[in-house]
Order: structure tokens, then C-alpha cells, then sequence
């Protein structure tokens, strides 16, 4: 299901398995349109009702496979308790990672797997040109790292950044204080068991902790821009205990504005929105004629929602909205995002000094 930012659910967007659910059965199995925040944990806790969010592009893979799982169960009539199969999928997925067979796959045919920017190395370039100090943090392993930063800009890749780190095991690498960097050998491989006392250009280092990083960088916290994929992973923790500049890469926003700038779904919006113009104007006369036309302009209203709806997703709609409202992800992505943009190298369209000055959201008592 999709929630908008105020837990409201799209009633549209409810399905068990892959089986559109009908509105009464929502209504019944929630006891209204509102999910409790209790329920909107990202992480499982130890209440008996909790629901886990998507939040990424990787997570699709997963959450589909467990979809298809509920409907053949569904279709099967197999009696099932939902927990264990959410555990089930997750934990095999997990398996698959841990194994290392699916990093072998896209490490051995990166051209299938991996999107390959063509701006991205002159991009880099621009910015170690002009001064900038460029890191990473990753959760996948040096080599994985390795091969992947070879294919998307080159052999030289480590000699754009200032740091580099592997199995960082975010979101833990910026809430533990007490795990400590190792020193990795040039093909990514455990080197020694010194202590890593600085972090040295090109190199790659293993593990280690936000405050370490920190404390050996000595980087001030409000000169950085740090790009993330994971709104909670990546940005939410720097965002809030750092104070980072931060910045969410979401590949989908690209289909998000194309289709927005459709004739077709610029003139559905323009219709929604006088409709509901007249709408609010008119709801309150009382003759025969003005009743039957609002129930008629309510109709249309409702089609042309769903016309808005099915424009970016049959199923689910836009990610950004859920029709009227910002949806959940959407108030989560701006509390701890300030930028959002589809690829890193859209920024490369602007000069190095550029600020971003924040537009003025009307409040529902200054639009006129």
C-alpha cells in the first residue's frame, strides 16, 4: 500500500500479494483510512503490527518476489502466517548478499547490471579540478568497489577521492563510535592489523565509524554535500546528528517528470483543479439541478484522479504524491534531504558556487 505524508492510506493501492484489495475489506482490516504511527516503523520491533517501508530502487527485487509469494499462496489457498513469510523472503535475500554470489554476478557482466553515466568522470574531474574533496562509504566490499568504480570511470577511479571505504555496514557506521578503520592492500584484501592512524588518498580502508572518520579528516560538518540512495541508511543520521548538507539520488524522478510535463497530464490537472474550484464554490446550493450536477462533478473529479494516478503507475501512482498529499516517503525524504535529484551529474549543469535557495511553501492559509 502507499501512505501519504499525514498516514492517510490510497485506498487504490492496497494489495495482498498481487490482487488489488477492495475498499471495505481496507476499511475493515485498518478500521479506517489512518495507520497509527506505531505501525510506521522502518525497522520490525516486538509489537504483534508493524509495517516495513520501501524506501529504496534495490528494494523492488525483494518486495515483488514477496508479492508473487503471498499470491500464489493466496491462489494455492495454502494457509500461511504473514510474519513468516516476510522473514522467509527477506532472510533468502539477505543469503543471497551475504554469499557474495550476486556481487560475483554484476562484477562479472557490470555492462547488464550497472547504469553507466557518461558525464560521471568528467563530472569528478570538474570537481577535483576546482579543490573539491571527494569520499565514499559503501557497504560493499573493496573489490566489489573496485570493479564497479572501473567500469563507470575508469582504471585511475581512486585517484579522485580523498577517501575511500568498504563494509562500512551503514546505517551502523554513523550511530557506532567504536568500530576503527583497517588498512585493505591494493586488490581490496586484508593488509595488517595496524591501526589506521590517517586516511590517505586513492587508498581504501575497511570498516571504521562516522566519528573516526571525522575525528582523522577533521572535515567541518557544514562544508559537505553528501549523496545517499537509502533515505534512512544513508541520509537521515548525518542529517541529523551532523548537520551534513544532504542529497538523495532517485533514479526514478526522471519518469516522475517526464510524465508530468505530458500535454495530457498537464491538462488533467488543469481540469482537476477547476473542477475543484467549482466544486468548493457551489457544494452548497441546495436545488434539484445543482445536486445532480455536483454529483456529476464529483464523478468526474474521482476519474480524473485516477487518470493522475495511473499517468506515473497503474498500481501505486507517483512516488512523490498520493493524489492531493505529499506522500509518507515523500516527508521523510524532506526531512532529511535538502536536495533530491535523479543522478549525481545533473549538478554538473551549474557552477560550483551555486546556492539552492529554497522556494516559499504557501501554508493552507496563504494560498489564495
Amino acid at each position: 500500500m502507499k501512505v501519504d505524508a499525514y498516514h492517510n492510506i490510497q485506498i487504490d493501492t492496497v494489495h495482498l500479494g498481487l490482487t488489488p484489495v477492495e475498499r471495505e475489506d481496507v476499511l475493515k482490516a485498518y478500521n479506517g483510512y489512518y495507520i497509527p504511527s506505531s505501525m510506521l516503523k522502518h525497522q520490525p520491533n516486538s509489537s504483534s503490527s508493524w509495517m516495513f517501508q520501501l524506501m529504496d530502487f534495490f528494494m523492488l527485487p525483494e518486495f515483488y518476489l514477496l508479492s508473487c509469494v503471498i499470491e500464489f499462496f493466496e491462489r494455492k489457498r495454502i494457509n500461511y502466517q504473514p510474519i513468516h513469510v516476510f522473514h522467509d523472503v527477506t532472510s533468502s535475500v539477505a543469503r543471497v548478499h551475504k554469499s557474495g554470489l550476486l556481487g560475483l554476478s554484476i562484477m562479472g557482466n557490470p555492462e547488464k547490471y550497472i547504469y553507466k553515466d557518461l558525464n560521471l568522470s568528467s563530472f569528478l574531474n570538474k570537481l577535483v579540478v576546482n579543490g573539491k574533496k571527494l569520499f565514499v562509504i559503501s557497504n560493499s566490499s573493496a573489490a566489489f568497489i573496485d570493479r564497479g568504480m572501473r567500469f563507470l570511470i575508469g582504471d585511475q577511479w581512486r585517484e579522485h577521492f580523498n577517501v575511500i571505504i568498504s563494509r562500512a555496514n551503514k546505517p551502523g557506521f554513523f550511530q557506532l563510535d567504536s568500530k576503527q578503520f583497517r588498512h585493505m592492500d591494493e586488490m581490496g584484501g586484508f593488509k595488517d592489523w595496524e591501526r589506521v592512524r590517517s586516511l590517505h588518498r586513492g587508498h581504501i580502508y575497511d570498516g571504521g565509524s562516522l566519528v573516526e572518520l571525522m575525528a582523522l579528516k577533521k572535515w567541518n560538518s557544514q562544508n559537505i554535500l553528501y549523496f545517499g540512495d537509502h533515505v534512512y541508511s544513508d541520509l537521515a543520521d548525518v542529517a541529523n546528528t551532523q548537520g551534513w548538507t544532504t542529497a538523495a539520488v532517485i533514479p526514478e524522478l526522471e519518469h516522475e517528470i517526464t510524465v508530468n510535463n505530458t500535454v495530457e497530464f498537464r491538462s488533467c490537472m488543469a481540469k482537476l483543479r477547476e473542477l475543484e474550484r467549482l466544486i468548493n464554490r457551489y457544494q452548497h446550493v441546495t436545488s434539484a439541478e445543482a445536486r445532480y450536477l455536483l454529483h456529476n462533478w464529483l464523478a468526474e473529479r474521482n476519474e480524473l484522479r485516477i487518470q493522475s494516478k495511473v499517468a506515473f503507475n497503474r498500481p501505486f501512482g507517483s512516488i512523490f504524491r498520493s493524489f492531493h498529499n505529499p506522500s509518507y516517503f515523500t516527508r521523510r525524504l524532506s526531512q532529511y534531504a535538502v536536495l533530491y535529484t535523479s543522478r549525481v551529474t545533473n549538478l554538473g549543469d551549474y557552477p560550483l558556487d551555486h546556492i539552492f535557495y529554497p522556494k516559499r511553501t504557501a501554508l493552507p492559509h496563504e494560498a489564495g
